[in-house]
């Protein structure tokens, strides 16, 4: 028999009110200890944690005990907002057609269209027809930033990853079968496959990056729909599952994870499905498909297993503490995470036997020494900015943890969720355990974000629709504004839009021109001896087939001087590039060519880096618009 189960109700209220007085105080423990750690830059940049902590209990208790009955609009102020939104998309799309980069006018259109969404979800009786018309034009408006990126510039790169995931479908139409060009995706070709199938259906008429690029934005209709029915099914309230299906849209991290277009991003969608099918108790027939779905995550991508795995389990072991058996999940049990965890390895023993020799190797080698991302060092202030798109986030998910926590009108499977987000917001929003190299480097905890967001999602859903429906009408207005302006820095913040964010930070453009690949190209076929460039072009040829001459571009540890291996090296300047951003090479301090340098030697050289000027002392061998060559 469980424990702490007698009285469920009593159980999560008693959590949820500890969480309303420990949650600020967690805030205030995070200022004093970054005052005496002397870390103030850490202070500005945990801004974007510690004011909701602090903020969002104090205004739980301060709304009203019940929801305030509110007035339906009649059905001609429905067409008038469907109106301005079909107007504004029109707008939106001639500003993508007619300006170079994506314009801030671009950003506020698409912020009002959400708006003119979210107005009709909190202004409208729910009824079929309307909730057909609003979950269509969340779909329209993710098509909309997804593919105003992905397809308006010549070769969006994303993270880089994506350029190897072209390399391997490209591969496939070329031999007709996985090779080892896939290396450690060979037991995971699925997502390529699909791809490549589409290529040829279209009669190639479509290169392979923009195929990716269509077939991502098209499959991601499906989070909105998935988001509302798992909403729906837990809250029973056809409101807040509307707003679920619209926070997918842009909720932290996500804008671009939709565009990312690589093989992981379907595996969190197949988790969606599988919460949705758990979560229902009465239809025994849907074990089976469980069980499909779960066997999808395995074969679709390498790891994505192990981070469903641990949430699934979380979640397990959180309902057989606090939930008695008619409440839980009863298709999430011990003999499926069992079964999950043993077809896992099986599989990857007979076909990826690859990764069980890189798990080994990130449990036993070392982590780079240093921070990693050092702009949080260099440049607090700018990265506090960017950071600040996950403010409202967290605020909406406390104020959701809380009245959930703390309302009588949401069950026990309900009460599951917004414990389980509690804990896992920790993980998923950049803090102190970014810091631990070994975490971030080895293990990629920062991937977790991937996987959370439909738990914290729903939860957040539930916080908009209490800080709305049980406040007045100054609150109100007040939760809408901060939505817009959530909705701004969610699409407009450097890590989503590179190509023109409101404050940049120390980072690359994440598209490449034309006539930069043509050159990255060009140089590569000529070049006798190294190929030394930036981050970005390296990544680029790396995935091609010149990746055994590709080496990162190296200085000295004073930045006087540049490192060669021979003196058949050329040198790929990005001079385009280095006028709006800097380039990241690798700083080596012991001043010798390292033919493969560590990571934590990389950082980026703003134009004014001296060593730059010493171009001059080379012979230029390529000269485009953008690049150049030197010897």
């Amino acid at each position: 028999m469980s424990l702490l189960t007698r009285n469920t109700e009593v159980n999560f209220g008693r959590i949820g009110t500890a969480a309303l007085y420990l949650l600020p105080v967690v805030g205030i423990v995070g200022i004093i200890a970054t005052i005496i750690m002397g870390q103030v830059n850490f202070l500005v940049l945990s801004t974007y944690l510690i004011l909701p902590l602090l903020i969002g209990s104090m205004l739980f208790r301060s709304l009203k005990k019940q929801e305030e009955t509110y007035k339906s609009l009649d059905d001609s102020s429905f067409k008038l907002l469907l109106i301005a939104f079909l107007l504004c998309y029109t707008i939106s799309v001639i500003l993508l057609t007619l300006s170079e980069v994506r314009s801030f006018l671009y950003y506020l259109t698409i912020v009002t269209m959400t708006l003119t969404v979210l107005l009709e979800i909190l202004g409208f009786a729910p009824a079929r027809e309307k909730i057909a018309i609003i979950l269509a034009q969340i779909m329209v408006l993710m098509l909309n930033v997804n593919w105003g990126v992905t397809l308006k510039y010549f070769e969006f790169i994303g993270r880089t990853d994506i350029m190897f995931h072209n390399q391997y479908i490209t591969s496939l139409l070329q031999a007709g079968h996985v090779t080892e060009v896939f290396f450690d995706y060979q037991a995971f070709p699925l997502w390529h496959i699909l791809n490549a199938a589409i290529y040829l259906l279209g009669g190639t008429q479509f290169d392979t990056t923009k195929v990716i690029a269509i077939a991502g934005g098209l499959i991601f209709l499906c989070l909105p729909v998935l988001l509302y029915l798992i909403t729906l099914r837990l809250f029973k309230d056809q409101r807040l599952a509307m707003l679920a299906a619209l926070l997918g849209f842009f909720f932290p991290d996500m804008t671009y994870f939709t565009m990312s277009g690589i093989s992981r991003c379907v595996a969190s969608l197949m988790l969606i499905f599988l919460l949705y099918l758990m979560i229902d108790n009465k239809n025994k027939h849907k074990l089976l498909l469980i069980g499909l779905v779960t066997a999808a995550v395995i074969v679709y991508h390498s790891i994505s297993i192990i981070f469903v795995v641990l949430i699934l389990a979380m979640l397990y072991m959180l309902q057989k503490v606090l939930l008695n058996k008619e409440e839980r999940l009863n298709k999430l049990n011990l003999w499926y995470l069992v079964i999950t965890a043993v077809g896992t390895l099986a599989y990857w023993a007979v076909f990826g036997s690859i990764l069980l020799q890189e798990l080994y190797t990130n449990i036993v080698v070392p982590a780079p020494s240093g921070v990693i991302t050092k702009s949080i060092i260099t440049a607090p202030t700018t990265e506090a900015f960017n950071y600040l798109q996950y403010m409202p986030s967290v605020l909406f998910i406390v104020i959701g943890i809380l009245a959930v926590l703390l309302t009588g009108k949401f069950d026990a499977r309900s009460k599951l969720f917004a414990l389980a987000s509690l804990l896992l917001m920790w993980l998923t929003f950049p803090g102190p355990q970014y810091l631990v190299n070994k975490l971030m480097y080895n293990f990629g905890i920062d991937r977790f974000a991937e996987y959370t967001y439909p738990i914290l999602i729903v939860v957040c859903a539930a916080g908009i629709g209490t800080l709305f429906y049980r406040s007045n009408k100054f609150l109100r207005a007040c939760v809408i504004v901060l939505f817009a302006v959530w909705v701004m820095l969610s699409i407009s913040n450097d890590w989503v839009a590179s190509d023109n964010p409101l404050v940049e930070r120390q980072f690359y453009t994440y598209y490449l021109t034309q006539d930069e690949t043509s050159a990255f190209n060009r140089i590569a076929e000529g070049a006798t001896g190294l190929v030394m460039a930036d981050y970005i072009p390296m990544r680029y040829l790396d995935s091609s087939r010149h990746g055994d001459k590709v080496n990162m571009l190296e200085v000295t540890g004073n930045s006087s001087q540049f490192l060669l291996h021979g003196p058949g090296d050329v040198m790929v300047i990005r001079h385009g590039e280095l006028e709006k951003r800097p380039l990241k090479i690798a700083r080596i301090e012991e001043d010798t060519f390292k033919r493969v340098p560590r990571f934590d030697t990389f950082e980026y050289a703003n134009s004014d880096v001296g060593i730059w000027s010493t171009l001059k002392e080379h012979n230029k061998v390529y000269d485009s618009a953008t690049v150049g060559g030197y010897i």
